[in-house]
């Protein structure tokens, strides 16, 4: 109820200040039309005086005496009498016989004997530009021009001055003797006419008619202009010269619509009124404007609003302080409960809202409330009760289901390698003896045409095709060994893997020296390992191979210094692997191209080489990783590894090698998963 009171109060001030500011737009409008009519009104008397002169019986009298010709002496009694600026005597030949200010008779411009000639009789508010002011008096035209004064607001203007004048014409016709004589033409200067603008703004704004301190102004525009006013400006002097803001000019002159709204005027805010002032033609010529003062009407209204919150503030505090009073009784004992909820949720479920000492509905409620609380807290330690016993019999059941899923899975992969294995090897048979078979023949006829064909050329060639039948016997032979590791294990036996590396370099000298490469030993290994002799000189055979094919050629990277000249780097040494076992490792690593990292994804898969056609099968690391792994080891790639400091090159393999090796069930079981692991390779394309 308290936060309502500001909203009303905001809206009840809102509307009060809607209809605060409308009954002020009321009274402007109200003051435009009667300052309107009361700008009619003088042009009417004129109109009327000028037409009751044109038709006097002294007139006629006067035309008669002098044969149809009226005097300027004449013209300068009854315009002075009319209060006219000027009175003349335009023939229908568009010839000014007579006029005042005195002068000798004049022809007048074409396009104002054609504006003479459409007009009716009557009054008129037209724009003389100052060559037709200098045609009727130059004296009148002096007397027209406006200084124009800079004015905060107002549009940008690079005019000084302003030299038109806004006059009121008065258009009667005169006759005599029947025919038309001419017409006479009456003006009423609108530029400076200061007491013009006093009479309509004492008729308007008479005293006790504004607040006290407001001032009443009313202003004639020649477009945007002031040309007569009663704004004031730097005390006594009259605002002459001054222009509109340019928001107004946009309205009034710029749309033709009526400004009914408070305006800056000169120096001050005014609730102003401006109605445009239409020429004969229709075109916005200037505008009429009425306004007072804001600054009283604005005091009030602050005062009004002092006092407005004033009341506001004091009916939100008697309201806030009845509030309180009302339900400080019914607010404790639900911040009781409150409370006591806060305990529960922080853990305390002892805590209960007790005794409120008073007997109504809150008393019942709290009473309610601590009962369900005791029921809850022993639901709780029944659910505590029966959860943990869940707990057990679940980690039981999981610990069971784990060790019987793990046993499946071991059997399943056994089952499955087995099955792969035993597949995979007869098919790799019954592929080799089908590849044997015509290998054999090939061979028999390259020995008979070896013993025809005795020209150096034709043994060239016979040469040729000597290696290439071998080289696919050692693929079929690889496959074999790959495919049926039982058939091709051989015997282990204690190995001295610094002697295979030094009887493995014998075999790889030539590869070394086409690659103009030396060799660094580090042999640090003192350690035996289990493994077929054989077979991990073939291995070490592959890599020094790869090694020097690494260092042929040009070096597509960072060019090495002068210092490192290409060289293969074999290190031995003994280590500890994770699960506690003895090991030798051997390390083979050359300073030439680095292997890229896509390529060292794949260069362990079947049939994958990076060599020029004829110089590599793609089997050479996946055979040897896989002698390694049989006997329970590793073989691990790294590429590139030196310098330590960027760029580097080169590429390291490190050989795994068991002290003892594995029995020959685990080392089937993994073979079996290797050969899953390829066949899967296969199917996908790699």
């Amino acid at each position: 109820m308290i936060v309502l009171i500001p909203i009303v109060a905001l809206l009840v001030w809102s509307a009060g200040q809607a209809a605060y500011t409308k009954i002020l737009i009321s009274k402007v409008r109200s003051d435009l039309v009667l300052a309107q009519q009361k700008f009619n009104d003088v042009q009417e008397s004129k109109s009327l005086a000028l037409k009751a002169w044109s038709e006097s019986a002294y007139l006629r009298n006067v035309l008669q005496r002098h044969g149809g010709n009226l005097g300027n002496a004449e013209l300068a009694v009854q315009a002075e009498k009319m209060g006219f600026a000027y009175l003349r005597l335009i023939n229908p030949g568009g010839m000014v016989l007579s006029s005042f200010p005195a002068r000798l008779p004049y022809m007048l411009e074409p396009e104002a004997q054609r504006s003479v000639e459409l007009r009716e009789s009557g009054s008129y508010t037209v724009l003389l530009s100052n060559a037709e002011l200098s045609d009727i008096s130059p004296a009148l035209a002096t007397r027209a021009v406006q200084a124009i004064v800079p004015t905060s607001n107002a549009s940008p203007s690079s005019k000084i001055t302003e030299d038109r004048a806004l006059v009121v014409q008065v258009l009667q016709p005169l006759f005599h003797e029947g025919a038309l004589l001419g017409y006479l033409e009456g003006g009423l200067l609108l530029n400076g006419n200061l007491g013009l603008v006093d009479e309509i703004n004492n008729l308007i704004y008479s005293p006790n008619t504004l607040l006290e301190g407001s001032i009443g102004t009313t202003t004639v525009f020649l477009e945007d202009v002031r040309v007569a006013t009663t704004v004031r400006r730097e005390g006594e002097l009259r605002a002459l010269g001054t222009r509109v803001s340019d928001v107004v000019r946009q309205s009034v002159l710029g749309r033709g619509e009526v400004w009914l709204e408070r305006a800056f005027v000169v120096n001050d805010w005014y609730v102003a009124a401006y109605a445009p002032l239409l020429s004969p033609d229709g075109d916005r010529i200037g505008m009429f404007y009425v306004g007072f003062l804001e600054a009283p009407y604005a005091s009030i209204k602050t005062r009004l609003l002092v006092l407005f919150l004033l009341a506001v503030a004091a009916a939100i505090v008697l309201g806030a302080f009845m509030v309180v009073r009302l339900t400080s009784g019914i607010f404790y004992p639900l911040r009781r409960m409150n409370y006591i909820m806060s305990l529960q949720e922080q853990g305390n479920t002892c805590a209960r809202v007790g005794d409120l000492r008073r007997a109504d509905e809150f008393a019942d409620l709290a009473s309610h409330f601590d009962a369900l609380l005791a029921q809850l807290d022993a639901r709780r330690a029944e659910l505590v009760g029966l959860n943990e016993a869940l707990d057990v019999r679940v980690r039981e059941r999981t610990a069971d289901l784990q060790a019987a899923n793990q046993q499946l899975h071991q059997a399943v992969a056994q089952l499955l390698a087995s099955e792969k294995l035993a597949a995979l090897g007869q098919l790799t048979a019954g592929i080799a003896h089908e590849f044997n078979n015509p290998l054999a023949i090939m061979m028999g006829h390259l020995d008979l045409l070896r013993m025809t064909l005795l020209d150096p050329e034709s043994a060239k060639t016979l040469r040729l095709l000597d290696e290439q039948v071998h080289r696919m016997r050692n693929i079929v032979q690889k496959l074999l060994q790959f495919c049926r590791p039982d058939e091709y294990a051989s015997y282990t036996e204690a190995v001295n893997v610094n002697e295979v590396i030094q009887d493995s370099i014998l075999f790889v000298r030539s590869e070394i020296e086409m690659a103009r490469a030396r060799l660094k030993l580090d042999f640090n290994a003192t350690e035996t390992v289990q493994i077929s002799r054989t077979e991990l000189q073939q291995v070490m055979v592959n890599l020094l191979i790869n090694a020097a094919h690494a260092l042929e050629g040009p070096f597509d990277g960072e060019d090495k210094s002068p210092d490192e000249p290409a060289t293969i780097f074999i290190e031995t040494f003994n280590a500890t692997s994770e699960d506690g076992h003895a090991e030798v490792r051997i390390r083979v690593q050359n300073n030439g191209e680095p292997i890229p990292a896509e390529r060292l994804q794949l260069i362990f898969k079947m049939f994958y080489t990076s060599k020029q056609a004829g110089r590599g099968t793609g089997l050479g690391l996946p055979v040897s990783r896989m002698l390694v792994q049989r006997y329970g080891g590793d073989l691990i790639a790294q590429s590139p590894v030196v310098p330590v400091s960027k760029p580097q090159w080169g590429a390291c393999f490190e050989i795994v090698l068991r002290c003892k090796a594995k029995p020959s069930a685990d080392i089937l079981k993994e073979t079996g998963q290797q050969i899953l692991l390829i066949e899967k390779q296969l199917s996908q394309g790699n």
